[in-house]
């Protein structure tokens, strides 16, 4: 029942980026990041359609990524990574909802928002830079928050370029949309949450190094001990986004059906990764103090 629930919310969320795409965003030239917004910079440049650029990206960045990440690894991603252009050829002809910018902007949005986060909550995703972010990662160690920070500009500026400067201001509004409402949608605003994981000791490599070089997030290691037993214990630390405390759930039972998983939500968390400390006098180095992402004991 739970598989089935977890396919119904990936087709509703990437029927509902489509949507948005064709039937508000790309009529209007609203570039907001991602590869659909790419594609639509892209279709402009090489007069092609958006829907054949975007599969051809799409396809493209699967074989690419496949290769730096493997298999195993992008399985997560094919589904709504191939779903999307495949929505988005099949609605290619609808007419547009409007012709205003700014409401093309705020309402595909919501769309974009509202789609991304039934998939982010079914634990899926929508590959696209999501992949390039992950390949990225293992090449250069490089932040998947960065990454994809850095490709959303591109892809905003380059949309003012081909379009108009006026364009990419409407395109900065959308992905303010977008961003909020996905957080809305998977139930979180600013939040993050701080797991415990107490596994055995046969396990517990494991799992440290599947949250440190697959999940991409630091932890801190912290010794105990069994309140009866007396056992020592190791319990491992992580603070990390509400979206990927489904695949730190998941991933952790599987590789140890036993360990004992603590969530907790965090109002605040200070330094590298999360919210950035108070500006710092010129001249003077910050020192960040983020053990859950930093610290391997």
């Amino acid at each position: 029942m739970n598989q089935i629930k977890h396919y119904i919310s990936m087709l509703a969320g990437t029927f509902i980026i489509a949507l948005s795409f064709t039937l508000l965003q790309g009529p209007n030239q609203i570039a907001s990041g991602g590869l659909t917004g790419a594609s639509l910079v892209l279709s402009s440049i090489f007069n092609a359609p958006s829907a054949i650029i975007l599969w051809v990206t799409t396809l493209f960045l699967l074989v690419v990524c496949c290769y730096f990440l493997g298999v195993h690894s992008i399985l997560k991603s094919v589904i709504g990574s191939l779903l999307i252009p495949f929505f988005v050829y099949l609605t290619n002809d609808l007419p547009p909802l409007t012709n205003d910018p700014l409401l093309a902007s705020i309402c595909g949005g919501l769309g974009v928002g509202a789609g991304l986060g039934l998939v982010f909550r079914a634990g899926g995703n929508t590959g696209g830079f999501t992949l390039i972010a992950q390949s990225l990662h293992k090449i250069k160690a490089a932040k998947h928050s960065t990454s994809i920070m850095y490709m959303d500009a591109a892809v905003m500026i380059a949309g003012g370029l081909i379009f108009s400067p006026e364009k990419a201001l409407y395109a900065l509004a959308g992905a303010f949309v977008t961003r909020k409402t996905m957080d809305i949608i998977q139930g979180k605003n600013t939040r993050s949450n701080i797991v415990y994981v107490i596994s055995s000791e046969n396990y517990e490599k494991r799992i440290a190094n599947w949250v440190l070089y697959k999940l991409g997030r630091g932890l801190t290691k912290v010794s105990g001990a069994g309140g009866y037993s007396g056992n020592e214990r190791v319990i491992m630390m992580i603070v990390l986004e509400q979206s990927k405390v489904k695949d730190l759930r998941s991933s952790v039972q599987e590789i140890d059906p036993h360990a004992f998983i603590i969530l907790c939500e965090a109002t605040e968390v200070f330094g590298e990764g999360f919210t950035p400390f108070f500006p710092v006098p010129e001249g003077k180095k910050a020192v960040t103090s983020s053990p859950a992402l930093n610290i391997h004991h």
